[in-house]
């Protein structure tokens, strides 16, 4: 097995700075072995190089007094720590500008991007598609590193002060989208929503991710490829982060779903590296977030299969935020004590979630729905649904937010294997497989619902609305013919003022359709993202009314655990069971503090158990055998992160 596929590492990246150049590594060490780590991530080359390098596009940082790749790499192997080299191919000195004005970046209006002493490259130029494999290859021929890293990889449109310039328009992209579809390239904004510009690039990142594995496997097959992309690399990397200017919601599970997606989608093939980036933003990079935001994104990490993964600006020694540090080595000690527990779980989830995009706001508020209500799920992503479509197979439901992209032979599969699909957001006719398979017709789409509702009147359908009977709409929905179902579309009326509020007419129009075959069904307005803009509870209640109906063999697991409690269910190896909870009862929708303990948990599982061990400090649970034969766990407190294996 190659050693990333072990799925252990507790790494740090020391994110170099020029002036890092001449650090005291005896010193920086000492802090590495304090925090149980044993994997680092350090610069190597790039926009600066931390060796002396012999290549002339390569800029030595200026505070570079010996060799500093070649120290850390003796001190770190000497202590049985492995070594990841960073590079960034974004961008090099602007003194090489001038010289090889086709390496670089060029905006619509013909100007280069430069910021302070640097200059944007461009993906489709030579630099980055030749003269980097070069440095890379010096890199490997001279340092036992075991990994390589590239940070910014790929199409880069903004600045590190988030200004945005719009696509590249050099001549080396110019040419080679003309090669690609015989087009010009877009202009403006159009690049923004177009396809076919989107498929251009995953073919310019991903040929060029498989050159630069050829390259280095040729070298040494032990050095794993890692950056921000599944194409080519052995480690997916991730962030989760924070800034200021990013709008709200602000999304608690980051570190979740980041590692969810990728544990499930690429299971033993790669491994991922989600890193818990310590600054509050790129502009305060010398401030932490909470400690607490920092505990739970590497608890997250850990509960969701992943390893773990953490970043500060600089050394240790003028790093003015300790507090940061002194929580991710709370998490990197329980790891390491608990390292063979950890690493190789499997999820025991009915549901697969597809991800259409990340980001996709519609996927996202099913994704926090589901936790909230605490359904187990895995999610898989679309490049790895259409890769492995054979993914769908164990799965008792298949969710698809976004019906227009989900691959055809996922959804093949899962009626294949027995698997019932609930189609999300089909507001429109673009969607042509999940009508057929539905043997549904698109009649129109209402664009203006302010002011209507969805009908919840049959409380057969929908008991958690005893009181209840409207519950508001707000985003378009698709009117379809040929299915039955429910929540029916109460059009708008007049909301003001007072005295002319009323003449809302409950239609025959329904937001919920059923195939007669029972194998699918189809809300045909966009209830996750309703949740996820929103937040309110009905939205949630909706889709739960329509799993128990739908689907009510999902609820694998019960619990009297509040929403703010996110709960794990996974396989081990040995035949045995991970339970792993974690309180966010510390974020109150802003600020993330320490959590409030909740007493007497209750979670009722499937299986049948007898010895219970905890993890943490915390005692095991009481074990009694429920009525349906499953096993109930009774536990107090929970606190912040608490970890039991079953057998």
């Amino acid at each position: 097995m190659a050693w990333w596929l072990e799925n252990n590492l507790r790494m740090i990246q020391n994110n170099l700075r020029d002036i890092d150049a001449g650090m005291d590594v005896q010193e920086w060490f000492q802090e590495i072995e304090k925090s149980n780590c044993n994997c680092v991530m350090v610069g190597a080359g790039g926009i600066s190089s931390f060796y002396p390098t012999r290549l002339p596009y390569q800029t030595p940082s200026p505070y570079l007094k010996g060799d500093l790749l070649k120290e850390i790499v003796e001190i770190c192997h000497a202590h049985g720590v492995r070594v990841i080299a960073r590079f960034d191919f974004s961008k090099t000195h602007e003194r090489l500008l001038a010289e090889h004005p086709q390496w670089y970046y060029v905006s619509q209006a013909g100007e280069h991007l430069l910021y302070n002493d640097t200059a944007a490259t461009c993906v489709c130029g030579d630099y980055q598609q030749e003269k980097s494999v070069e440095i890379i290859r010096e890199v490997l021929e001279n340092y036992a590193v075991d990994g390589i890293f590239f940070n910014m990889f790929g199409f880069q449109t903004k600045d590190y002060s988030g200004v945005e310039h719009g696509i590249c328009h050099c001549e080396g992209c110019r040419r080679a989208y003309r090669a690609y579809c015989g087009k010009e390239l877009p202009q403006g904004e159009a690049w923004k929503g177009d396809e076919t510009y989107a498929a251009f690039k995953e073919q310019v990142v991903g040929g060029l991710l498989g050159r630069i594995r050829a390259a280095v496997k040729a070298i040494n097959p032990e050095v794993a490829i890692c950056t921000y992309h599944h194409e080519g690399v052995d480690i997916i990397r991730e962030e989760s982060n924070s800034a200021v200017d990013r709008p709200l919601p602000f999304f608690l599970y980051s570190a979740s779903e980041n590692c969810q997606t990728a544990a499930y989608s690429w299971q033993g093939e790669k491994t991922m590296l989600n890193c818990a980036i310590n600054a509050v933003d790129i502009f305060y990079r010398f401030q932490g977030v909470s400690p607490e935001m920092t505990r739970l994104r590497l608890y997250e990490n850990l509960a969701a299969g992943s390893q773990l993964d953490f970043c500060i600006i600089g050394d240790f020694a003028d790093y003015p935020d300790r507090a940061g540090v002194e929580a991710m080595r709370e998490v990197f000690a329980h790891h390491a004590r608990n390292e063979a527990v950890y690493g190789h779980l499997r999820s025991k989830a009915r549901v697969l979630l597809h991800r259409p995009s990340k980001g996709d706001k519609e996927y996202l508020g099913w994704f926090i729905l589901l936790k909230e209500a605490h359904v187990p799920f895995d999610t898989i992503e679309d490049a790895a649904a259409r890769k492995h479509p054979e993914k769908a197979a164990g799965h008792d439901l298949i969710i698809v937010p976004n019906p227009k992209k989900a691959p055809e032979a996922l959804l093949d599969a899962a009626h294949a294997a027995g698997a019932r699909i609930l189609f999300s957001a089909l507001t429109d006719g673009g969607a042509p497989y999940t009508m057929r398979r539905m043997r549904i017709a698109h009649l129109k789409t209402v664009e203006k619902t302010r002011a209507a509702y969805l009908s919840t009147r049959d409380k057969s359908l929908f008991p958690s609305f005893p009181d209840r009977d409207w519950v508001i709409l707000d985003l378009p929905f698709g009117v379809f013919t040929g299915a039955k179902g429910g929540l029916e579309l109460v059009h708008s009326a007049m909301f003001g003022p007072p005295e002319r509020c009323f003449g809302h007419v409950v239609g025959e129009e329904r937001g919920l359709l059923l195939s007669a075959d029972g194998t699918c069904a189809a809300l045909t307005f966009r209830l996750g993202q309703l949740f996820r803009d929103y937040g309110y509870a009905d939205h949630k209640a909706i889709a739960l009314d329509v799993l128990r109906a739908f689907a009510p063999q999902v609820f694998t697991l019960r619990t009297d655990a509040p929403s703010c409690v996110e709960i794990f269910e996974h396989a081990l190896p040995d035949g045995r069971t991970l339970l792993q909870l974690i309180n966010l009862s510390g974020f109150n929708g802003m600020t993330m503090e320490a959590p409030l303990a909740i007493a007497d948990v209750t979670v009722t599982l499937p299986a049948p158990y007898t010895r219970a061990q905890s993890l943490t400090a915390a005692p095991a649970p009481q074990l009694e055998r429920a009525q349906d034969g499953g096993t109930r766990l009774r536990f107090a407190p929970l606190e912040r992160y608490q970890a039991f294996v079953l057998s």
